[in-house]
């Protein structure tokens, strides 16, 4: 025996390693850019609100120091922006209604609050992140609102507080949240890398024993079979090559067994024929008794016409080439028609044929196909009843539904059997002895049929009592 090294397939789990890693840092990237860009849009909003609540509490001390109209309100209102200034690290100014620059004061400091945004302010509060002065290494959040406090007139005074933020550690912050995500995004893949060899090479071994036990399939030899523990991943597939495996060499048996039944079908009628042909061509046989043999002559050839016309019309159901035609059938008639057929056959194996008393039944089908299907199943109940047996028929309807069942005493099927009975060319061992003639295409035949009118056939039997065949078929079909 020699014992030949597996093919193994290259690239195969390294073409799987490269998409699933590329698919995974594509997938933590987005997810990373995504949660980044969340986490520093939330940090933003956080630092823009605590900007804008500290403008607007330095705002309510500035309208309260102007509602107790101190004549010293101003360097009051001064210390106060010094305080805030030193207290939150913001630049601020103070300008009046008519956008003067109250502090610093007009200094030839820097001035905030320009037309656009004192237009942009009187609508509402002004808070935006860029570069605000020219000395500006940074981005700075500028915050800008208007307030206003009502004398003793009632009358209102607005004024502006504007302040600026250096915003750099909200870069800080986005260039940390970066970092954290290069270094995850390299763990993760460091991880999957590891984890995913190790899984892949696995699933190389279980790839080579599939390949090594198909190269035996595309060689011929079907014997072979994958096996792989259960828990593999690839266990599914292995098991269906291995079913794969077992229907072909079921189909090489059966077709090797179809053809060997075929030749000797053929065989033995065309010896039969030429002989008898020889003998009266040749006068071994007296003119006296041509007639007899020719009559055998002639019952050989329809042995032959039925092989062919068997084997011709399975072809055509298969090919779907077989066309309906609809016709109302009685059912009941049909069957005792064909029963009385088998009149001598049953007589001289002395059998009871029962319930084919007053039944009734009709249905939309194709009456020559009816008729072959019924045929069909009474010369096989017929063949395997036992000698002073039964053969007994039911007709009815039931929700839409014709059900015609012919059953027959006797030896009945094993339980391996019942699944390759209307198999193409089966024939049981028990059918081998006591079937002479035939192939095993009744039964093949009569599912294809039953299956053109939309219905089904189901068998039943057990094993030393019975065999039974119901054809269901729809009333109203075709």
């Amino acid at each position: 025996m020699t014992l030949q090294k597996k093919t193994r397939i290259p690239g195969l789990s390294d073409g799987y390693f490269r998409l699933s890693g590329v698919l995974l840092f594509v997938g933590i990237l987005v997810t990373g850019v995504v949660m980044v860009c969340s986490a520093v849009a939330t940090y933003t909003d956080s630092v823009k609100q605590m900007l804008l609540q500290n403008c607007q509490a330095l705002s309510a001390n500035i309208s309260a120091v102007y509602l107790h109209d101190d004549p010293e309100a101003q360097d009051e209102i001064a210390k106060l922006i010094r305080t805030a200034e030193t207290e939150y690290g913001y630049r601020l100014w103070l300008y009046d209604a008519q956008a003067q620059e109250v502090y610093p004061g007009e200094g030839g400091s820097f001035r905030l609050l320009t037309a656009q945004i004192r237009a942009y302010v009187n609508v509402d509060d002004y808070m935006e992140l860029g570069y605000y002065t020219d000395d500006a290494e940074h981005p700075q959040l500028c915050c800008v609102i208007r307030s206003a406090y009502e004398d003793e007139e009632h009358l209102l005074h607005y004024f502006y507080v504007a302040a600026l933020s250096d915003a750099a550690n909200v870069q800080e912050y986005s260039f940390m949240l970066v970092r954290s995500l290069v270094i995850s995004l390299l763990i993760a893949m460091l991880v999957f890398m590891l984890l995913f060899r190790l899984g892949t090479s696995q699933i190389d071994g279980q790839f080579e024993e599939i390949t090594e036990v198909t190269r035996q399939y595309a060689e011929g030899d079907f014997s072979a079979r994958v096996m792989l523990p259960e828990h593999a991943t690839l266990y599914p597939y292995g098991s269906t090559l291995n079913r794969m495996a077992e229907f072909i060499e079921q189909n090489e048996t059966t077709r090797r067994n179809f053809v060997a039944n075929v030749s000797h079908e053929l065989r033995t009628p065309m010896t039969t024929i030429g002989g008898f042909a020889d003998g009266i061509l040749d006068g071994t046989i007296p003119p006296e008794q041509h007639k007899k043999y020719i009559r055998i002559i002639a019952e050989e050839i329809h042995r032959l016409r039925t092989l062919v016309n068997s084997m011709l019309n399975l072809t055509r159901f298969e090919s779907g080439e077989m066309q309906l035609r609809a016709a109302n059938v009685d059912i009941a008639q049909l069957l005792i028609r064909t029963v009385l057929m088998f009149e001598k056959r049953i007589s001289d194996k002395h059998v009871e044929v029962e319930g084919l008393e007053d039944v009734s039944l009709t249905v939309r089908a194709d009456e020559d196909l009816m008729f072959q299907v019924l045929y069909n199943l009474i010369e096989n109940a017929v063949k395997f009843v036992n000698e002073d047996g039964v053969i007994s028929f039911s007709l009815h309807e039931e929700n839409g539904t014709a059900y015609i069942c012919v059953k027959n005493s006797g030896e009945g099927l094993a339980d391996d059997e019942l699944p390759r009975i209307f198999d193409r060319f089966y024939k049981t061992d028990t059918s081998r002895s006591k079937d002479k003639t035939g192939l095993g295409l009744g039964l093949s035949i009569a599912r294809k049929i039953v299956h053109l009118h939309q219905g089904h056939i189901v068998v039943k039997s057990v094993k030393g009592e019975y065999t039974s065949f119901e054809v269901q078929i729809p009333v109203n079909g075709i």
